[in-house]
């Protein structure tokens, strides 16, 4: 059974089908899967991917017939859109490029590498040619800072490599401001951008088409905490618009850009020197445009299947107190947020179901899920995880393999890295369940992530539940964020642990 739902709520025309699955859970011994997808999986390959693990093995899970399988299509995907966005900002916007470029080159020269006696873009001979050269693809389009990765790695369980920054980081981010403001490259970008937006008024003297137009789509890219402060201030002019230059607002940002690629090195919470960078200018300058909003749209959406009249609590309603039920649920990626906002309902509600827990590369965040089964854990009768080790996360280029060079790691550091709030402010570097980069650190620094890591670390050492990074032989191979739902050997593991074998 596939139920589509928007905003929490199942979509018209499903309630034959919804009366069915009642009268399949009232039957005493009933075995039922429900299955979650990811938050960016669009409803045709929603679909298409229920009806494919419904069906025979390898591909599918291969469940006997007496199985109630329900597959919850349950958010627009909108990873192409964020493709299409990020290749366009990465190779028509001469801001992003020339902010990533230089940013790169100052970053490099400035982490010292003790051990080598020299800064790291000494020690990898990285050029600002090679930097130009690798940020548009022109060369090595999977890895093309590979070198400069693998002397400031991120930090590990396993440790890292010494890196040491010689400057504060206030100190570093006005000397970057300064780089910007004098550079040729950044000026002419700024003045396409002043040229689309004081075009038309009185005193200005007109400029090329191709400069107007080009700066009027780089200034629509950058996001709206950017563009509301300079419209506000061009509303201040004479008749309600006067001319503004917009440098002084973007080295602003360029200058908080800098101190947060410093900080997360300082602290041991970057991502390697490639995806560290390219987040820090995503996030503050392109967020909005590179999914940050949606993000949160899904995590939202999440919640709302357990608001009133959302679907996840009519499913949990139809769960019967007295008729003994085989519950296992599935989830994947995204889908670990709809467990953990199930968990809470349950707790609320006071619904006491067990059942087995199936997480595929999670995505939720460890502190919220760490709440989730504080609150309901004991609904949980087993679990198991499978997700990739850190060494192919980090290799893992969300938008497919052939565009590394944009950004190199997967959807979760993606996630971690740009995506994620904590009370209306960047959540960087946030723990996620799937990821194992965070498993029994020492560097987290914050006493409620700490605590948070250990409780879902103590989760996973039950008896009954346990954890598996790919590659694990005989166990899984997949090696990619979508590959979890499609890889052979996982996809056994998973009817094994399902049907108890």
């Amino acid at each position: 059974m596939i139920f589509s739902t928007t905003d929490g709520k199942l979509d018209p025309g499903q309630e034959r089908t919804f009366d069915q699955l009642e009268t399949e859970l009232a039957r005493a011994g009933a075995k039922v899967l429900l299955h979650l997808h990811g938050g960016l999986v669009n409803e045709k390959a929603g679909r298409e991917t229920a009806v494919r693990l419904a069906g025979p093995a390898p591909t599918g899970l291969g469940l006997p017939a007496e199985w109630s399988q329900i597959y919850v299509v349950w958010h627009t995907g909108v990873i192409e859109t964020i493709r299409t966005n990020w290749l366009d900002l990465a190779h028509d916007d001469r801001l992003y490029q020339v902010v990533l470029e230089k940013l790169m080159w100052f970053v490099a020269k400035k982490l010292a590498l003790p051990a080598a006696g020299r800064s790291a873009a000494d020690t990898t001979g990285l050029t600002e040619q090679e930097i130009r050269k690798g940020i548009l693809g022109n060369g090595d389009r999977r890895k093309p800072f590979d070198r400069m990765d693998k002397v400031t790695p991120q930090a590990t369980a396993g440790g890292r490599d010494p890196v040491t920054i010689l400057q504060g980081d206030h100190e570093l981010s006005e000397e970057f401001k300064t780089v910007l403001k004098n550079d040729q490259h950044f000026n002419e970008a700024v003045a396409d951008i002043d040229a689309a937006i004081n075009s038309g008024l009185e005193g200005r003297a007109p400029a090329p088409a191709g400069q107007t137009e080009r700066g009027e789509k780089s200034y629509r890219r950058l996001d709206e905490k950017i563009r509301t402060p300079i419209e506000e201030k061009q509303a201040e002019g004479e008749g309600g618009r006067g001319a503004v230059a917009v440098s002084a607002f973007l080295l602003k940002h360029a200058g908080k850009i800098a101190f947060r690629c410093f900080s997360r090195f300082r602290t041991k919470r970057d991502h390697g020197f490639h995806a560290t960078l390219v987040e820090e200018v995503a996030r503050e300058m392109y967020g909005d445009l590179l999914g940050a909003k949606i993000w949160g749209m899904i995590v939202k959406d999440a919640a709302d299947h357990f608001s009133p009249g959302g679907f996840g609590l009519k499913l949990l309603a139809a769960l019967s107190r007295t008729t003994p039920v085989h519950v296992v649920v599935t989830a994947h990626s995204a889908g670990s947020i709809w467990v953990a906002e199930m968990l809470n309902a349950m707790q609320k509600t006071d619904k006491n179901v067990s059942f087995d827990l199936v997480l595929l590369a999670p995505a939720v965040r460890t502190d919220v899920f760490a709440e989730a089964i504080k609150s309901a854990g004991k609904n949980i009768s087993r679990c198991r995880m499978f997700t990739m080790s850190d060494e192919l996360e980090r290799v893992d280029a969300v938008l497919g393999h052939e565009w590394g060079y944009i950004y190199p790691s997967s959807l979760l550091y993606l996630v971690s890295g740009m995506f994620e709030e904590l009370g209306a402010k960047a959540f960087t570097d946030a723990p996620l369940v799937g990821m194992q980069r965070f498993v029994g650190v020492d560097w987290l620094n914050d006493e409620k992530q700490t605590s948070a890591e250990k409780s879902i670390a103590a989760f996973f050492q039950q008896p009954s539940n346990g954890s598996f990074y790919s590659p694990t032989p005989g166990i899984t191979t997949a090696d990619s964020h979508s590959n979890f739902t499609r890889e052979e050997l996982t996809l056994a593991s998973v009817s094994r642990f399902l049907t108890g074998q």
